[in-house]
């Protein structure tokens, strides 16, 4: 089994530009406690919720207020590697994203790192569009 999870975030974003550009992301196998899929009803764009283990601190102004929270990876898909396109509903459960990442939690790649490679939308035919994974933001939430 591998020690980290790669997602290859694809966009057009540049280093130079900051904020979410392109590049590998390697998320430690030990640190996923949770994967699940969500679909926006508005506009169709899906993404995928990595639930990280640990705690962090999202309010220490006084301790009577004090929240604990975890931390959450946020991974969209795209049709394309350049631009924003969302996918067309995803019909076959094997090609959900979150199956995506369980295929490589699961991998015996033979090295430090297995890639979370993304399939076909729709229903996963040739005519169908490749996914991308377009963004990758950490955040901390304390409704987890």
């Amino acid at each position: 089994m591998a020690k980290f999870i790669k997602f290859r975030v694809a966009n057009a974003t540049t280093l130079a530009a900051g904020g979410d550009y392109a590049r590998d992301v390697l998320v430690n196998v030990d640190d996923i406690e949770n994967v699940a899929d969500a679909v926006a009803v508005a506009g169709g764009v899906y993404t995928t919720i990595v639930t990280l283990k640990g705690m962090v601190g999202l309010s220490d102004a006084a301790i009577a207020n004090a929240t604990i929270g975890g931390r959450i990876l946020t991974l969209t898909l795209s049709t394309s590697a350049i631009a924003a396109g969302n996918p067309t509903a995803i019909t076959v459960s094997q090609n959900m994203p979150s199956q995506s990442i369980v295929r490589a939690l699961t991998a015996n790649p033979g090295g430090v790192a297995a890639s979370a490679q993304l399939s076909k939308d729709g229903a996963g035919l040739v005519a169908n569009n490749q996914m991308y994974w377009s963004s990758a933001i950490f955040s901390s939430d304390n409704t987890l």
